[in-house]
C-alpha cells in the first residue's frame, strides 16, 4: 500500500474507534446541558472580543429585569447568616445599611432580582441547590452571597479576606448581640464633609469651565447624596493607583444633572470661568424682603424637583383674609377703619407685590404712600 492509502486507513479506524468510544457510557454519560435562559456574550458586552484590560461591559442585564421594586423598609435592619455554623460563627448582616446604600446604585434589585410583588424571597430560595457549572445564571448559595458581597468590598475596601466575614468557630465564640441601633449597623455611609464647590474643566467650544456649587445644592435646594450619586460605583472614591478609575463618559456626566436641569440651555453650567452661587435674580424674579428669609421648600412643593413658579400672590396666598393676614407684619398697622376692610379692596386683583390703590374708595386722587391707611409699626 502506498503511504497515502495507509493514512487514510488509519484515520478511518480512528474515527470509527472515538464513534463507538463516545456512545460506549448509553445515555447516562452525555453531556446535561444548560436549563437555565439563554445568555449571549451581548447581553453584557459590546464588543466581540473582550478582554481583562477592556471587558466593554453594559450594564448589568438582570438589574431590569426585575420584577418588582422594593424599598428598605420592607426588609429587616439585620439577617444572621448561618448555614455554615458548624465552621464558622453566623455572619451578622447589617442589611438596612447595604439596602439604603444600594438606593446609590440599582436599589434593592443588585440583591433581590427575582422577587415576586407581595414577596421577598431568602437567597437560598433560589440559590438553595448545588452549584451547577452547565447553569452560570443560577449559581450555588456559597456562590451567590461571594459573587454579590465580594464585588463591593473588592471596591470600597480592597480587602475581600475570609476574616472580614467569617469568624473560626471555637469554643468560646458566641454570636454577639446588637443593642445599639445608632452605630454603624443602622447607619448610611459614614458622613462625609461635602465641599463647597468643584470646579470642572471640559472641552466644549462655547464654555470650558463647569462651576458645581455643591454645599448649596445640599443645604439650599435641600438633595440628598442619593439624589445625583445613584448608579455610582463604590470604585469612585475608593480605588488605588494600580486600579484607576474608569473615566466617566460625557452622557454618564450629565445625567444626574438632567433631571433637573433638562430644559436649561448649555451656557447656564458652561462657561469661561468660575461663576458665582445661586441668586433669585438670575431667575428674573428678584425676591422681595418678606420672601428672602424663606426656605426654597415654603414655596416650592417638597419632593418635587424646584421649578418655575406662578407668579401670581393668590397661587400662594389664596387664603389670605383681614381673619388670617396680620398686616402688622408688613410693618404698616392700619387703622380701625381699613383694618376691616377686604384685602382687594386696597391690593386691586390681590396683587400685593404691587403698590396698593386708593382709587375704588376715594375720588380725590390720594396715593400710598402719601397717604397712609395706619402707620408704621
Amino acid at each position: 500500500m502506498t503511504r497515502k492509502a495507509i493514512v487514510g486507513s488509519l484515520l478511518a479506524w480512528g474515527v470509527l474507534l472515538f464513534l463507538v468510544l463516545a456512545n460506549a457510557g448509553g445515555e447516562k454519560d452525555k453531556p446535561v446541558l444548560p436549563s437555565g435562559p439563554h445568555v449571549s456574550c451581548g447581553d453584557c458586552h459590546t464588543c466581540s472580543t473582550p478582554t481583562a484590560e477592556a471587558p466593554c461591559l453594559r450594564r448589568c442585564p438582570r438589574f431590569s429585569r426585575a420584577i418588582v421594586a422594593h424599598s428598605p423598609e420592607e426588609g429587616p435592619s439585620v439577617v444572621i447568616l448561618d448555614q455554615l455554623s458548624d465552621l464558622y460563627v453566623p455572619v451578622i448582616f447589617p442589611h438596612k445599611l447595604h439596602a439604603e446604600m444600594a438606593g446609590m446604585a440599582e436599589g434593592c434589585a443588585a440583591c433581590h432580582h427575582h422577587s415576586p410583588a407581595g414577596h421577598i424571597p431568602p437567597c437560598r430560595e433560589c440559590h438553595g441547590g448545588p452549584s451547577n457549572p452547565e447553569n452560570l445564571s443560577q449559581p450555588s448559595l456559597k456562590g451567590a452571597y461571594h459573587r454579590q458581597c465580594m464585588n463591593c468590598h473588592r471596591e470600597w475596601s480592597h480587602d475581600t479576606e475570609c476574616s472580614v466575614c467569617h469568624a473560626r468557630r471555637t469554643a468560646e465564640a458566641r454570636i454577639p448581640e446588637i443593642t445599639d441601633t445608632t452605630d454603624i449597623m443602622g447607619l448610611l455611609h459614614p458622613n462625609i464633609e461635602e465641599p463647597d464647590k468643584r470646579i470642572y474643566q471640559t472641552d466644549y467650544n462655547g464654555g470650558t469651565v463647569v462651576t458645581f456649587h455643591h454645599k448649596e445644592h445640599i443645604h439650599l435646594f435641600g438633595l440628598g447624596c442619593v439624589d445625583c450619586h445613584h448608579e455610582e460605583s463604590c470604585e469612585r472614591c475608593h480605588t488605588t493607583e494600580e486600579r484607576p478609575v474608569r473615566v466617566k463618559t460625557i452622557e454618564e456626566h450629565h445625567k444626574p444633572c438632567s433631571s433637573c436641569h433638562d430644559m436649561d440651555r448649555c451656557g447656564d453650567c458652561h462657561a469661561k470661568e468660575e461663576t458665582a452661587g445661586f441668586t433669585h435674580a438670575r431667575t428674573g424674579w428678584p425676591l422681595s424682603r418678606h420672601h428672602q428669609s424663606l426656605d426654597c421648600r415654603a414655596c416650592h412643593p417638597a419632593r418635587r424637583k424646584i421649578g418655575k413658579l406662578d407668579r401670581d400672590c393668590d397661587a400662594c396666598h389664596s387664603d389670605w383674609t383681614t381673619d388670617t393676614f396680620k398686616h402688622a407684619v408688613t410693618g404698616l398697622i392700619l387703622d380701625e377703619m381699613h383694618g376691616e376692610m377686604d384685602c382687594a379692596d386696597c391690593h386691586v386683583g390681590r396683587k400685593f407685590d404691587q403698590k396698593p390703590s386708593c382709587a375704588n374708595c376715594h375720588d380725590d386722587g390720594r396715593e400710598y404712600p402719601e397717604s397712609s391707611p395706619g402707620k408704621k409699626g
